[in-house]
């Protein structure tokens, strides 16, 4: 019976939380392939159709940039678009919303 009580008070205290985060899909455009100096990697920069959010998305770790490197990504994928998928755990504040996918779709 002492199982079943912590089950079920475990099973009810996670749920609230669970409930409240909720995942979204947006279509964005990628506007930039930059180099990070502090994190040793290349990011790509997407912005939303409304221009008001961004993401950050990682896309390969690197001891020094490559000037050629940062050029091609560039060209190759400045203005594609992409889909953000991500979870916001009812906060407007983006620093509490967790990307959970990113795809290019162009």
């Amino acid at each position: 019976m002492k199982k079943a009580v912590i089950a079920f008070l475990f099973v009810f205290l996670l749920l609230p939380g669970l409930v409240s985060a909720q995942e979204y899909t947006e279509s964005a455009t990628i506007k930039k392939v930059y180099y990070d100096k502090d994190e040793q990697a290349y990011y790509i920069q997407t912005v939303d159709e409304n221009q008001d959010e961004f993401w950050h998305y990682g896309l390969l770790y690197a001891l020094k940039e490559d000037k050629t490197l940062t050029k091609y990504l560039n060209q190759t994928l400045v203005n594609k678009k992409a889909e953000v998928t991500y979870e916001d755990y009812e906060s407007d504040d983006p620093e509490d919303w967790e990307l959970y996918d990113f795809v290019i779709i162009d």
